[in-house]
């Protein structure tokens, strides 16, 4: 199952909106405007690459995995605070547009929009009907998955933890490794390890930045994958 659009997304004249269209008040992506998973892997290899001195050591893949590697995060709510949260999140949207109704929106929301029955999505899908609730609606139009527009790392580990996201580690050289979450047309977030510094890129821009401790070194698939979510606040 690939997961394209965001939760809590508003339904004008009672039809839900299009997976496949911008509603321009929710700033869900569509999969013309997405990140794509291409761009964020050239990105890490490239920059991994113009880093690296030459080695001859062989590079060491490990196997991708589906979902977040950092296990279900933990949270007092129940069904009935997720449905709340779409109420809330409805309401901004039908402030924001007269042709939202809030209700048939909030019910499309709770019903339809939470696609996996496990505690890790009912906690990002709230997360991110919370952070986008907070917003005016200026702030709902520029919605876009990327690191420096709202709600970006609610809205990724509502993709990480809901979806079908790939994780891929890469072990290039003592001190070369990657690793790259993917939601495919919708998500890509790598971690590029080189020269001490490990950083964090949406497929545009590097927005997060930690040394790198000896990660690459130490060819853990696991411990990478830690050091990214903590380092770039993104579940790998």
């Amino acid at each position: 199952m690939a997961l394209v659009l965001p939760t809590g997304c508003p339904d004008k004249g009672g039809e839900s909106a299009s997976g496949s269209e911008t509603n321009a008040t929710s700033g869900a992506p569509t999969t013309g405007e997405a990140m794509t998973t291409t761009a964020t892997t050239t990105a890490a290899t490239t920059e991994a690459s113009a880093t690296s001195d030459a080695s001859t050591a062989e590079p060491t893949t490990a196997g991708p995995t589906t979902g977040a590697t950092t296990g279900e995060p933990l949270c007092d709510l129940e069904k009935a605070d997720f449905e709340a949260s779409c109420a809330s999140l409805c309401e901004v949207f039908g402030g924001c547009d007269p042709e939202v109704d809030p209700a048939a929106c909030a019910t499309s929301c709770g019903q339809d929009r939470l696609v996996k029955d496990t505690p890790a999505c009912l906690c990002s899908a709230t997360a991110w009907n919370d952070c986008r609730a907070a917003l005016d609606c200026d702030g709902l139009a520029s919605v876009d998955l990327h690191s420096d527009t709202p709600c970006f790392i609610e809205g990724a580990n509502y993709l990480v933890r809901c979806g079908d996201c790939l994780v891929a580690p890469d072990f290039i050289a003592p001190d070369q490794c990657t690793t790259l979450v993917e939601c495919p047309d919708v998500l890509g977030v790598s971690f590029v390890c080189s020269g001490g510094t490990c950083r964090c890129h949406d497929g545009e821009q590097e927005f997060a930045s930690c040394p790198d401790r000896g990660l690459c070194a130490g060819q853990d698939a696991a411990a990478l994958n830690a050091a990214a979510s903590e380092c770039c606040g993104v579940d790998f």
